[in-house]
């Protein structure tokens, strides 16, 4: 079983002597809100390869690769969702991207979410997916989670993440199928992020970064979509981001791993097509 890499060469925009990478698929038209893709931790646009062939043939559809990834610079710094959020602010108001819909993925979401509540007025609605947007009460001294950043910070990072993004996928699809996907869209990126990145962007997302005012300030009509991973379950604190956004509406795709935009893209896909067409149209009060 054959898939082929994503098509489409990245594009660079210069902020402040860093190169800010992203790809840009679809009509430019009035009609419609354009998509606006984040990936996730150690990823790419690569993630979202299906959605932007599929909403490519009716909408500008803009994925960027954060800060570090993908085809971005990595420089020296830190790498916080406050500075991915307002990297990719200055990447809209530069390529004049009108009100999207923002879709993040994993840590996309977490970014996404301090996106829309940083600039408020950028976005026409939001979905997260699978992301770990509030972590639990007690998560971030958790065993597990001190593990993995000192397995990242160490000597066989790359392990690490692939390890990691290997068991997230989890094991619903069949073992081909599941192992071209790894192959093509997540290995790579994973394996190329530079380890001063991977380890401060989780650093900052799970120590160090506080969602719930930004969750507080989302006014737009959003979604979360989960995915089968109990890890990312057990972290997350989806109720309490019900408190703090009572608009928020929720779905979950049937027996698929962490990359479901990748497994069960048509799952995905409807669930997009469906917020495009009537989530869009509830505004928080």
């Amino acid at each position: 079983m054959i898939f082929d890499p994503p098509p489409w060469q990245p594009v660079h925009l210069t902020r402040d002597g860093t190169r800010l990478a992203h790809i840009e698929a679809g009509p430019i038209t009035p009609q419609g809100h354009p998509l606006l893709l984040i990936n996730g931790w150690t990823g790419d646009h690569g993630i979202f390869t299906p959605q932007i062939a599929h909403f490519a043939r009716t909408r500008r559809v803009v994925a960027v690769d954060l800060r570090g990834h993908g085809a971005s610079d990595a420089p020296a710094g830190d790498y916080t969702m406050e500075g991915f959020a307002d990297d990719i602010a200055w990447q809209c108001r530069t390529l004049d991207l009108a009100k999207p819909l923002v879709i993040g993925h994993s840590l996309g979401g977490a970014v996404a979410l301090e996106l829309c509540g940083r600039h408020p007025d950028l976005a026409a609605g939001l979905v997260m997916i699978d992301t770990i947007v509030l972590p639990s009460p007690g998560g971030a001294g958790s065993a597990e989670i001190e593990g993995l950043l000192a397995g990242v910070g160490g000597p066989d990072y790359r392990r690490v993440v692939r390890d990691m993004a290997w068991a997230i996928g989890c094991d619903y699809d069949d073992p081909a199928r599941r192992q071209a996907l790894f192959d093509t869209f997540i290995r790579g990126p994973a394996e190329r992020t530079p380890q001063h990145v991977a380890y401060a962007a989780l650093r900052s997302m799970v120590l160090h970064h506080d969602p719930v005012p930004a969750a507080r300030a989302c006014r737009i009509p959003m979604a979360y979509i989960a995915a089968d991973v109990a890890l990312v379950e057990a972290a997350r604190n989806l109720d309490r981001l019900r408190e703090l956004c009572p608009h928020l509406v929720t779905a979950k795709t049937l027996l698929a791993g962490h990359f479901n935009t990748l497994e069960v893209a048509d799952q995905v896909n409807a669930m997009i097509e469906r917020f495009l067409a009537v989530g869009l149209k509830a505004r928080a009060e």
